[in-house]
């Protein structure tokens, strides 16, 4: 029985996330599981400033601050589920920062999840095999995982 569902969302890509969400929200909804819709930053390379590059510097142009990154990006998932989201329905949220398989893989086993629902799109001339984060879910996961075509 299905008890705790984690759906990892890429938040710039919300049109073709919300039938991934969907399909999350009726699974939970048919076995009463929990739902916990993650999003990850994923990690941010300070640019190279053209100016730095003549100058023959290597130290890159600009610092993030990557707390305030993640909370944003929070911020957005948790409106995202208040839009989605029916009331009544368990559901948590987490933003992570890192490798997106890393962390859809290491919440995965923090929670004890028992079932990841994930999109993959689908396949094309150009892009015929799941894509690399989704691919690497399905192999690694230690739990069922659901992917959606979208």
């Amino acid at each position: 029985m299905t008890k705790k569902i984690l759906v990892p969302i890429d938040l710039s890509d919300m049109p073709t996330m919300t039938p991934v969400l969907e399909a999350a929200i009726e699974q939970a909804k048919s076995s009463g599981a929990a739902l916990t819709v993650m999003t990850v930053v994923p990690d941010i390379v300070a640019g190279l400033d053209w100016r730095y590059a003549i100058r023959g510097e290597t130290g890159g142009s600009q610092e993030f601050d990557m707390k305030q990154i993640v909370g944003e990006a929070l911020d957005r998932l948790n409106q995202v589920v208040a839009e989605h989201v029916p009331k009544g329905t368990k559901v948590e949220t987490i933003a992570r920062h890192g490798s997106v398989y890393e962390q859809v893989l290491k919440v995965a086993e923090e929670l004890t999840v028992d079932q990841i629902v994930l999109g993959a799109h689908r396949p094309g001339l150009a892009d015929y095999l799941l894509g690399p984060n989704t691919a690497r879910i399905v192999r690694h996961a230690t739990c069922s995982v659901n992917v959606v075509r979208r």
